[in-house]
């Protein structure tokens, strides 16, 4: 009986235990959320009026949807979602903005939170300078607003252009007279050229030569040609003369010493040279009296022969020539055709 009494007296101590343990937890679980403080927070949205409230919640992202707050994109806050808000915490959300941004020509949208113009540029990465921005690098922004940048942008090129070989003329006294021999070849070099060129609004403004490599010289052409004949006024050569400085294409016609082609300066020249074979009419604005020239049709087929600029007519004007025949059938059959105008040294 006293062994029954005792194992009654140790169960009793343990339940008060028991129940003291659970009372303790309970005082101070209340204790707890008796002193749990709200925090005070300001909240800075965009443009709008500063708001202030108290909260118990702990977090921003918390706090910021107890208010119907929600953020959009490319909206920024100065602390994260998941910190933690402590007592006269302020939460400060920039609002974005969208805005153009056309650089030459080609259009991008964005959404920033910037508002200075330059600010704006740097945040999308496109660097400028102040004289290619419009509007002003210190201008403020809206929503909508359009900043334009007109800027020279260039690219380098590199073009292969050929190098035309010249032809050297040497005079060979061996040879009859006329005769002219290629003694070389010539062939043409090449060399490779490097351009910048510059653009604006997609179109070509400019270009530098920054660079040339020659790949390969040019071969000059080496022609012997026996001594040239003597000039005279209506000869025709053993073949075309090289001593000549340009050559010119003119419309050639024909007239003869008659009063029909004359009137009545018949058989008299403007220059008080005899009318004769080889003494032609000219413009002499184009050519002056006194050139000495040589001629040939410019199919090759009719020549000439040596002339000199002696005369002058009504309807000679510009880049046309009037040739002495001596009969008025030699006149018809030439006509009026193309001739080619060695200008003689």
């Amino acid at each position: 009986m006293f062994t029954r009494l005792m194992r009654k007296l140790h169960l009793s101590a343990k339940n008060c235990a028991a129940a003291a343990l659970c009372s303790t937890f309970i005082v101070a679980t209340c204790c707890s959320f008796a002193y749990a403080t709200p925090s005070t927070v300001t909240i800075c949205d965009g443009d709008n009026t500063p708001i202030t409230v108290k909260t118990s919640d702990t977090s921003v992202g918390k706090v910021l949807a107890k208010q119907g707050i929600s953020l959009n994109e490319g909206d920024e806050t100065n602390v994260a979602l998941n910190d933690t808000v402590s007592n006269n915490s302020v939460i400060q959300i920039n609002r974005a903005i969208p805005v153009r941004v056309t650089i030459n020509g080609v259009t991008n949208e964005y959404s920033t939170t910037k508002k200075l113009v330059s600010d704006v540029l740097a945040d999308v990465g496109v660097e400028a300078s102040d004289d290619e921005v419009t509007p002003r690098m210190t201008d403020v922004i809206e929503a909508g607003d359009e900043i334009i940048v007109n800027q020279e942008e260039s690219q380098i090129v590199t073009v292969s252009e050929r190098i035309s070989y010249q032809t050297e003329e040497v005079e060979n006294v061996n040879l009859a007279p006329g005769q002219r021999v290629v003694t070389r070849e010539g062939s043409d070099g090449e060399r490779e050229i490097t351009y910048k060129i510059y653009y604006q609004d997609g179109a070509e403004i400019s270009r530098e030569r920054i660079g040339e490599i020659v790949l390969a010289e040019p071969v000059n052409e080496i022609v012997e040609y026996s001594p040239q004949e003597e000039f005279e006024v209506g000869k025709i050569p053993a073949s075309r003369p090289t001593n000549y400085s340009r050559v010119e294409t003119f419309t050639a016609t024909a007239y003869d010493a008659s009063y029909e082609d004359n009137g009545p300066w018949a058989g008299v020249t403007s220059t008080g040279m005899p009318m004769g074979y080889g003494v032609i009419a000219v413009d002499p604005t184009v050519i002056p009296y006194g050139t000495k020239m040589y001629i040939e049709s410019a199919d090759g087929k009719y020549i000439y022969g040596y002339a000199i600029a002696g005369d002058c007519g009504g309807a000679i004007k510009g880049k046309r020539v009037d040739l002495f025949y001596w009969s008025k059938a030699q006149c018809n059959e030439f006509g009026r055709r193309a001739v080619n105008i060695y200008f003689l040294d």
